[in-house]
C-alpha cells in the first residue's frame, strides 16, 4: 500500500506542477523471420501454439492486406527501416550466384546517407534498441552495425544464423541441427554487445532468454525515465534452422517448426508482460508482422502460406503478404482489416506519431502516413505497390504492381518453390507476359483465376500497365556483390585456421541486463527533494 500512495503522489505532484508524463507513444516492432501468412493460429495453421499472439490478435487489429517491401530477408528489412524501395538504397543484386542477402563475407551495408527508423526518431528524443538479427552489412571497420544506423543498443547477431557453422544443439537438451540448413564454410555465429562480441560461437537454446531479457531490460530503464522509447525485436525465429529452448520444446503438435514459432511466442508474451508491469502498455504501439514469406522448398519445416500463392522469393503473395497485427490499447479498436498497407508505411506513421513534420527531413519516401487507417478506420492512403523480385534487375523493374484491387504480373518467377507446389512451367522460370497476368486481390487473393481475356479486363490492364510506367524508381549501386572471406567478424582476429578458429570463452552474464532496478520518476519536489521509489512491477 505504501508503493502505491507514494506512486499516487507522485502522480498528484506532477499534475499540480503543471508537468505532464511522457506523450510521446512508446514503439515496439516484433519482426519476424521467414514466417508465413497462414503459420500462426489466427492466421489458419491448427499445430501452432501462439497465445500471446493470439492475444495481440483478439485485442488488436488483423491486418490482413500488409505486405512486405520484398521477398528476401534483407531487402525487406532495409525498406521497413527506411521507408523506401529498398532498391533505392542498394540492397539488391541481380547475379543470382552473388546472393541476394547480406552474408558474413561481403564487406559493404545499408549506406549512411539512409534514413533509418532510429535516426528519424531521434530527433524527437527517442531512443531506441534491436535486439536479435540486424542482417543488412557489418562492414570491414564494423561500420554498418546498427548502432551506426541510430540505434542505441544492440543484442543480438548481426546475420542469419543459418549463415553460420552447424551448431551442436538447436533443441534441449541435445537434438542436432539440420546439417542441410547450415554453413561448414564461414565463421561461427557471432553474438554482440552493441559492436563488441561476447559469445563465439552463439549458444542457441539459450538465445531467446538472453534477448527477452535484454528486452525487459531496455524498457524498464526507459519507462522509468519517462524516456520515449522504440524497440525492434528481430526474431531469429522461425528461420532455418529451427532451434527451441527448453520451455518450447515438445511443447507442440507440429514439430520442430511450430517449437520454434512456440519460442518465438514466449518472446512475446515476455515483453508484453515487461510493457504492463512498467505501467507503459497504455502508450505503446506494438506492431506483429513478418519480413517476407515462409521457405517453401523445406516443406513442413519451411512455413506455410496459407492460400497465398508460391512463398519467399517470389513476388506472387505468398512471397510478400504477411501476417501483421496492430495493438495500442485504448487507442486501436480491434477488428479485422483489409486496408492495403506496407511495410514500406511505417517509417512515415512513426514519424507522425513522434511529432514530427514531414518537411523535417529531406527523403524521397515509398510509404504513406496510416495513422488514420490505425485509429480511425479510415480507408488506407496506399494504393499501389510494386513487386520486385528476390534479384531485381534494372533493365527489366518491378515482375508485378498492383492497386487497391488488381494486381498485375508482367513477369513470373515462382523459383525454388515451384516443383513443390505442383505448379506449371511457367510460374517455375523466368516468363515474361503481354499481356500481364490479371488478378482480383480482393475476391482471388490466391491468385487463382487469370482474368486477363476477359471483356472488362482490357481497360484495366491498360490502367495497370500506366501505373507501372508512371512510377519511376531509380535502383542505387548494388551493395550486395563485393565480398572478402577475410572480414568475417572474429573473436579471436588473426587465429591460424581461420574462419573456424572464431571461437572464445562466452562473455554474457546476466548483469549486462539488470532487472527490477530503481526508478528515478520524478525531478525535485517543492522540498528540494527527489522520490526516488522502484515502482517497477507495482502499477
Amino acid at each position: 500500500m505504501k508503493v502505491r500512495t507514494t506512486c499516487l503522489w507522485m502522480l498528484i505532484h506532477y499534475v499540480l506542477s503543471g508537468k505532464s508524463f511522457q506523450e510521446k507513444p512508446n514503439i515496439v516492432i516484433f519482426l519476424a523471420d521467414d514466417m508465413g501468412y497462414g503459420d500462426l493460429q489466427h492466421f489458419g495453421n491448427p499445430l501452432s501454439r501462439t497465445p500471446n499472439i493470439n492475444y495481440l490478435t483478439d485485442n488488436g487489429l488483423k491486418l490482413t492486406q500488409f505486405y512486405s517491401a520484398a521477398p528476401m530477408c534483407s531487402p525487406a528489412r532495409a525498406g521497413l527501416l527506411t521507408g523506401r524501395y529498398p532498391v533505392r538504397s542498394g540492397v539488391w543484386n541481380s547475379y543470382p550466384g552473388s546472393g541476394s542477402i547480406f552474408m558474413q563475407v561481403m564487406t559493404d551495408g545499408l549506406p549512411h546517407k539512409e534514413i533509418t527508423i532510429p535516426e528519424m526518431l531521434a530527433k524527437q528524443d527517442y531512443k531506441s534498441a534491436l535486439i536479435g538479427k540486424w542482417q543488412l552489412g557489418v562492414g570491414r571497420e564494423r561500420q554498418f552495425l546498427p548502432t551506426q544506423h541510430g540505434f542505441d543498443f544492440f543484442f543480438g547477431i548481426p546475420n542469419s544464423h543459418m549463415d553460420c557453422p552447424c551448431i551442436s544443439k538447436c533443441f534441449y537438451p541435445h537434438d542436432e541441427c539440420n546439417a542441410d540448413h547450415c554453413r561448414n564454410d564461414v565463421a561461427p555465429c557471432q553474438l554482440m554487445l552493441n559492436d563488441v562480441i561476447i559469445e563465439q560461437p552463439l549458444n542457441l537454446l539459450d538465445i531467446a532468454a538472453r534477448q527477452a531479457r535484454a528486452a525487459r531490460s531496455f524498457i524498464q530503464e526507459k519507462a522509468c525515465t519517462r524516456t520515449p522509447f522504440f524497440l525492434l525485436y528481430s526474431f531469429l525465429h522461425p528461420h532455418i534452422p529451427h532451434f527451441a529452448g527448453k520451455l518450447s520444446r515438445n511443447s507442440t503438435l507440429g514439430g520442430d517448426y511450430t517449437d520454434s514459432l512456440a519460442e518465438l511466442d514466449w518472446q512475446v508474451g515476455e515483453v508484453m508482460e515487461e510493457l504492463k508491469n512498467n505501467g507503459a502498455i497504455d502508450n505503446t504501439l506494438v506492431i506483429f508482422t513478418s519480413d517476407n514469406g515462409p521457405a517453401l522448398p523445406y516443406l513442413e519445416l519451411g512455413g506455410f502460406s496459407g492460400a497465398m500463392k508460391c512463398g519467399k522469393h517470389s513476388t506472387f503473395e505468398g512471397g510478400t503478404r504477411v501476417p501483421t497485427i496492430a495493438y495500442w490499447k485504448g487507442r486501436i479498436p480491434s477488428g479485422i482489416s483489409t486496408e492495403f498497407l506496407s511495410h514500406l508505411d511505417i517509417w512515415p506513421t512513426l514519424r507522425s506519431l513522434s511529432g514530427s513534420a514531414p518537411d523535417d527531413f529531406d527523403v524521397i519516401l515509398d510509404g504513406f502516413d496510416f495513422s488514420n487507417t490505425l485509429f480511425k478506420n479510415e480507408e488506407s492512403p496506399r494504393s499501389s505497390m510494386l513487386y520486385y523480385p528476390d534479384y531485381p534487375d534494372p533493365a527489366i523493374g518491378p515482375y508485378a504492381v498492383r492497386n487497391k484491387r488488381y494486381k498485375a504480373h508482367f513477369v513470373t518467377n515462382c523459383g525454388k518453390s515451384c516443383k513443390y507446389l505442383g505448379l506449371s512451367d511457367e510460374y517455375c522460370e523466368m516468363t515474361f507476359y503481354d499481356p500481364p497476368l490479371l488478378y482480383d486481390l480482393l475476391l482471388d487473393p490466391e491468385e487463382r483465376n487469370n482474368r486477363n481475356g476477359l471483356p472488362e479486363s482490357k481497360q484495366i490492364l491498360l490502367e495497370m500497365t500506366l501505373l507501372l510506367e508512371s512510377y519511376k524508381v531509380d535502383f542505387a549501386k548494388s551493395i550486395l556483390q563485393a565480398t572478402d572471406p577475410r572480414s568475417q567478424l572474429c573473436c579471436n582476429p588473426g587465429c591460424e585456421s581461420f574462419p573456424s578458429c572464431c571461437q572464445c570463452p562466452s562473455n554474457y552474464t546476466k548483469e549486462m541486463f539488470p532487472l527490477k532496478k530503481e526508478c528515478d520518476l520524478s525531478p525535485l519536489d517543492f522540498r528540494g527533494k527527489k522520490y526516488k521509489q522502484s515502482c517497477v512491477g507495482r502499477h
